[in-house]
């Protein structure tokens, strides 16, 4: 099967994408991922093992993040335990992912506590749960060589919330400057290290890319069920017009990936039921340039960062942010454009029902009419309206009660 992208590549993509929703946190994650892989050589883990704790380190404060926007990392850290457990159900589910789950779920529990469960990934969450707090002891103001000796005090006075193995590891790995000076200034070297984890094929790219889309959704119930409805709308147009099988799936990455710059808009923002002042649709007309920046880094991802990214261009130049016009936009852009409203349009929302079949076309014939929309992919949703909405309702369906289920008593 051919290969788009490697996990590196995509791993890489994702850490950006958590840092778009608060600079406070930028390069948390990869500082934790960072030590906890160091950690981890250092007490000779497995090197499939240590794959699992990269990937789990990187993931491990998603359960904080889709619910709240912290300010800092010590609020992540005040509810670490429960938000790890809300991560771990997340992630629970992914083909492959159910180790990392695990380690994800257990990587907030103080080591009095875990030493005692049974379960065959207790160390691994111990790394990350030493690494992460480590990590976040870290003053930006002050040179990092100078904090090493008080980083190491702070964690031995928390013996019982350690494991010993880690905490002798981190001790022996403390006296090597440039681990600690990588972390303050080059976490992102880790990537150096993960060569190895292989490429993937494009039907493993969009079970990891469905995933990245709960990520963007989960952070609301206005949104939890968007990107799944966009993306297999997308891939239906794509097939109804007659683009190659690759391609199609291309479209369903691209429907998933969307909004992913949306993480960069706050959730009072995205929750707001009312018209959004000047000010507030700044902020949210910014979230498809970060789409598609994020995206165009990732190794063959091409067409599908434009196609994402463009979502909200219109063909006669009226959209934006980057107002391309009918020149630049290719048949993908201008699939992804109908899909976005055609999905926004007919999905539910917590504060309204899914708009009638009538009144969706009359909007879409409306944009045509204007230019926005290209009447031909238009014309091929209305001639089919009752097979993508099927599987668009479906799709968003299941979208929906898996967040509702997770996150809706909380």
């Amino acid at each position: 099967m051919k290969t788009i992208t490697t996990i590196k590549s995509l791993l890489n993509s994702l850490t950006r994408t958590l840092n778009l929703i608060n600079p406070v946190l930028e390069k948390h994650h990869q500082q934790t991922a960072y030590l906890a892989y160091m950690l981890a050589v250092e007490l000779k883990i497995n090197p499939d093992e240590i794959k699992m704790i990269i990937f789990a380190s990187l993931l491990h404060d998603i359960g904080s993040i889709i619910k709240e926007e912290p300010e800092d990392i010590a609020a992540i850290e005040k509810n670490a335990k429960e938000n790890a457990k809300v991560g771990a159900e997340l992630i629970y589910g992914f083909k492959g992912a159910e180790t990392i789950s695990k380690i994800v779920y257990y990587s907030q529990t103080p080591w009095s506590e875990l030493k005692n469960q049974v379960c065959e990934h207790k160390i691994s969450s111990a790394i990350i749960h030493l690494a992460d707090y480590a990590s976040s002891l870290i003053i930006y103001e002050k040179p990092i060589l100078n904090q090493i000796k008080n980083i190491i005090s702070e964690v031995e006075n928390l013996k019982d919330e350690f494991c010993d193995k880690a905490l002798v590891a981190l001790n022996i790995i403390s006296n090597r400057e440039y681990i600690w000076l990588d972390i303050r200034h080059n976490p992102e070297f880790l990537s150096f290290f993960i060569d190895d984890l292989g490429e993937l094929s494009i039907d493993e790219i969009i079970d990891l890319t469905r995933f990245m889309a709960r990520i963007i959704d989960y952070r609301s119930p206005f949104t939890a069920m968007h990107s799944a409805g966009v993306a297999v709308s997308a891939k239906s147009l794509s097939e109804l017009y007659g683009m190659s099988e690759e391609k199609t799936k291309e479209m369903l990455i691209a429907g998933y990936l969307h909004d992913i710059g949306k993480l960069s808009v706050p959730k009072a923002i995205l929750e707001k039921p009312g018209k959004l002042t000047e000010e507030e649709f700044n902020i949210v007309k910014q979230h498809p340039y970060y789409t598609r920046l994020i995206l165009m880094d990732i190794e063959g991802f091409d067409d599908i960062s434009n196609w994402a990214g463009f979502h909200h261009e219109k063909l006669n130049g009226s959209g934006y942010p980057f107002h391309f016009g009918e020149s630049v936009l290719d048949v993908g852009a201008r699939i992804m454009a109908v899909a976005d409203i055609f999905s926004a349009l007919t999905e539910k929302r917590p504060y309204r029902k899914e708009m009638e079949k009538e009144k969706v076309i009359a909007i879409l014939k409306e944009a045509v009419n204007k230019n926005e929309l290209d009447k031909g992919i238009v014309e091929l949703l209305v001639n089919n309206y009752e097979h993508i909405n099927n599987i668009r309702n479906e799709a968003s369906n299941i979208e929906g009660k898996r967040y509702f289920e997770s996150f809706g008593d909380k």
